[in-house]
C-alpha cells in the first residue's frame, strides 16, 4: 500500500522528525511504498519574516485558527497540501501530531476527506498518547488514534488496512466506526529498542532542516525518574537501552550514508544504565569513528571520572543538564538531583573535558522568592564548570503531568487568559516572566549565556 506519513507545523526545524523517520523505516521494511511530507519545514523555509511563529514562545499561536490566517493564506496552503498528498496516490495517510500541530492537523485531515473520503486517516504522536482523555478531543475525520509506539501499534493498524481486514484485535488504538469511537484499551507492550530499524532519513532533505552538521540519534527510550512537570514518562515508560552494539551499527551505517560525523540524542537521558553507556563508549574508543556526540543527562554523581574521561575519548562533547532549579527544596519536589549532587556531577563533567550545558525552570509552583535567589546563588558558585546556560523556560503545567494531577492540591489556579497562577502576587506569569528576564540577565553578566542554543551545542 502507498502510505503518506505526513508532519504538520508547528515544531522544531532543526531536524527531520525523529519519531516519523522510525515509522517510515519500520513500514517500508513491511513492504510498503512510503513517502513523507514534511510541511513543518516547508512552511517555515516559505515563511520569510514570520519564522518568529516557530520560536517556543510563540507556540500557542497555532492553537487559534484566526491568528494562524492572519499569518498565512492557510487555507489556499491546505488545499495545495492535501492535493499533494492524493496524488501521491496513498490508500492511508498518517499524521504526527503534538497539541501544537493538532489543529492544522484536523484541517488538513478535513481537506483530505473532502476531496477523497475513502482514504484512511491515522492520528499518532505525542498527542495522541497524553491528549485524548476526554471525549470531544476526538475528531470525525480521524479514522484510527495511535496511543503509544509507533513502530508496534502503528505498523499493525496500516497492515490491517492494507489487507482490509477490521482493526479488531490492536490494543492502544482509538477506532472510529462511523457512530462514534471505540477505545480498544492501553498496549502495554513496547517495542524492543534493539529491533527499532535505524530511521529512514533517506525520506526526508537533510539540507532543508536549520541544523546542517548532526544526526539525530536515540540510545534508548523511556526514563527511570518522573519528575513532576514530565509529560513524557507517561508516553515511553520505563528506561529501555539499545545494546552498545546497536548503536554503534546505526552511527557507521548514518556517518558512511550521509557524511555527518556529529550526532545528537534525543533521548530523555543517555545515562540511565552506566554499564551500557560504558560498554557503548568502550565500542566506540575501540572501533574510532572520529565522530562526535551529545546528549541530555541525569546529574548523577555515580558518574566516575574514569567513566566520563571515556565519554570524552568516545567522541562525547557536550552533556546538557535540565538542572532546573539551585533550590534543594523545590528539587526535591520535581523529583530531580539535588543541588549537592548536581554540583560534583557538574565539577566532574567539566573536568573530563566535556562540555557542560544547562537547562533551567523558574516558578515551579513551590518555587518562592528564596527558592530563586539560591537559584542565583547556584550558579554563580558554580560558574566555573558551567560551559553554556542554554535556556530558561517559565514553568507550566502539562497535561497527564503529575503538577497537573495534583493541581487542586497544589492550590494552582487559571485566570482568564489559561494562565496558571497560586495567588496573584506570589506566583503568577507576570512573575514568571520577570523571574525569566531577569536570570538570563544575571547569567549573561556572570558569562555563562552566551546566546543560547547554537548549532556546536
Amino acid at each position: 500500500m502507498k502510505i503518506a506519513l505526513v508532519f504538520p507545523p508547528v515544531y522544531g526545524v532543526d531536524f527531520p522528525h525523529l519519531g516519523l523517520a522510525y515509522i517510515a523505516s519500520q513500514l517500508k521494511n513491511e513492504g510498503h511504498n512510503i513517502k513523507v511530507f514534511c510541511f513543518n519545514s516547508r512552511l517555515y523555509k516559505e515563511a520569510g519574516d514570520k519564522k518568529r511563529l516557530w520560536d517556543w514562545q510563540n507556540a500557542n499561536l497555532w492553537l487559534d485558527y484566526q491568528k494562524i490566517k492572519e499569518n498565512f493564506d492557510i487555507e489556499d496552503i491546505l488545499d495545495k497540501w492535501a492535493d499533494e498528498i492524493l496524488d501521491f496516490g496513498a490508500g492511508a495517510i498518517g499524521f504526527s501530531v503534538n497539541t501544537h500541530s493538532k489543529l492544522i492537523a484536523e484541517k488538513l485531515a478535513a481537506k483530505v476527506k473532502k476531496k477523497q473520503q475513502v482514504v484512511k486517516v491515522v492520528f499518532g504522536g505525542p498527542f495522541c498518547s497524553v491528549g485524548l482523555d476526554s471525549g470531544d478531543m476526538l475528531n470525525k475525520d480521524v479514522d484510527v488514534y495511535v496511543r503509544g509506539e509507533g513502530e508496534y501499534i502503528a505498523s499493525q493498524v496500516f497492515n490491517k488496512i492494507g489487507s482490509g481486514q477490521p482493526l479488531s484485535g490492536i490494543k492502544g488504538v482509538v477506532i472510529n466506526n462511523g457512530s462514534g469511537f471505540f477505545d480498544a484499551g492501553a498496549s502495554g507492550d513496547h517495542f524492543p529498542v534493539d529491533k527499532i530499524p535505524f530511521p529512514g532519513f533517506e525520506f526526508f532533505d537533510l539540507n532543508s532542516y536549520e541544523n546542517k552538521r548532526e544526526i539525530p540519534i536515540i540510545f534508548s527510550r523511556g526514563c527511570n525518574y518522573y519528575c513532576r512537570f514530565c509529560c513524557d514518562k507517561p508516553i515511553w515508560g520505563g528506561y529501555r537501552m539499545r545494546s552498545a552494539e546497536n548503536i554503534a551499527g546505526e552511527i557507521k551505517d548514518h556517518k558512511e550514508k550521509f557524511g555527518r560525523s556529529a550526532f545528537k540524542s534525543n533521548d530523555l537521558m543517555i545515562n540511565g544504565d552506566l554499564g551500557e553507556l560504558e560498554r557503548l563508549a568502550d565500542l566506540l574508543i575501540k572501533e574510532n569513528f572520529n565522530i562526535t556526540w551529545g546528549g541530555m543527562a541525569r546529574a548523577r554523581k555515580d558518574m566516575t571520572s574514569v567513566l566520563l574521561r571515556k565519554l570524552k575519548a568516545s567522541g562525547c562533547a557536550y552533556l546538557t543538564f535540565g538542572i532546573e532549579s539551585g533550590s534543594s527544596r523545590v528539587l526535591r519536589h520535581m523529583g530531580k538531583p539535588l543541588a549537592d549532587e548536581v554540583s560534583i556531577t557538574l565539577k566532574r563533567v567539566h573536568e573530563a573535558g566535556i562540555k557542560t550545558n544547562t537547562l533551567w525552570i523558574v516558578g515551579y509552583p513551590t518555587e518562592t522568592m528564596l527558592d530563586f535567589l539560591k537559584t542565583l546563588l547556584f550558579l554563580f558558585k558554580n560558574r566555573k564548570h558551567i560551559d553554556e546556560f542554554v535556556n530558561v523556560s517559565m514553568c507550566y503545567i502539562p497535561q497527564n503531568s503529575i503538577l497537573q494531577k495534583q493541581s487542586e492540591m497544589l492550590g494552582i489556579k487559571y485566570d482568564n487568559c489559561g494562565n496558571w497562577y497560586i495567588d496573584k502576587r506570589r506566583n503568577n506569569h507576570a512573575v514568571r516572566k520577570r523571574r525569566a528576564f531577569f536570570i538570563k540577565l544575571f547569567a549573561k553578566s556572570i558569562g555563562l549565556y552566551k546566546g543560547g542554543i547554537r548549532r556546536d551545542n
